[in-house]
């Protein structure tokens, strides 16, 4: 391992950024908290086989785990874990259209895994992209860290695209190296705060 160009280097969240949720703008969107009157919609989602088929989980069979869902992303910000936004048009602040953030942030290493997920009636409208965008530059200018890494399914062509138009990199491709009613690959994309 190379460290020669990092001597003296020690990396350091802005925690600052966990005192109260961080609301994001972009062109078409507000990513704000979500709270317990956005568990019908996210219901809804996580009831659907096509928005679950690249999961690697069971459909939502009742509302409660939505909300638990909803506490879940709230922990995650109160622990300074994660940050799950709710993707809302900025004329519309109370329908959420999708969620996106932060999960698994690893503090020594300035890295977290992004996850992301959007109402189908909305696919294939740049409304991800847009919302990542927004992420990627708070992730890197605001909460200084260094890598994100997304895992997806290597047939998840639209997810693919996403992180490509965003700059995203294939780093690996994982072979069958999870189980969910039967072996799954993965693969590894990574975008640097120096890209």
């Amino acid at each position: 391992m190379n460290i020669s160009n990092n001597a003296g280097y020690t990396p350091v969240l802005n925690k600052s950024v966990f005192h109260s949720f961080p609301v994001l703008e972009s062109e078409h969107l507000c990513l704000r908290e979500m709270n317990e009157s956005d568990a019908p919609k996210i219901f809804e989602w996580y009831n659907n086989p096509l928005v679950m088929q690249y999961r690697g989980a069971d459909c939502f069979s009742q509302q409660k785990e939505a909300e638990l869902l909803i506490r879940s992303f709230k922990d995650q910000f109160n622990q300074q874990e994660g940050i799950r936004w709710g993707l809302v048009f900025k004329d519309r602040p109370q329908e959420l259209i999708g969620t996106a953030g932060l999960k698994s942030i690893i503090l020594p290493h300035l890295r977290s895994e992004i996850g992301y997920e959007l109402d189908p009636l909305h696919w294939n409208k740049g409304l991800m992209t847009e919302a990542l965008r927004s992420i990627t530059r708070f992730s890197f200018q605001e909460l200084r860290l260094h890598t994100l890494e997304a895992n997806i399914a290597p047939d998840n062509l639209a997810s693919e695209r996403v992180l490509q138009k965003l700059g995203f990199v294939k780093e690996a491709h994982f072979r069958e190296n999870w189980y969910y009613k039967g072996w799954w690959d993965s693969v590894i994309y990574t975008l640097h705060a120096k890209d």
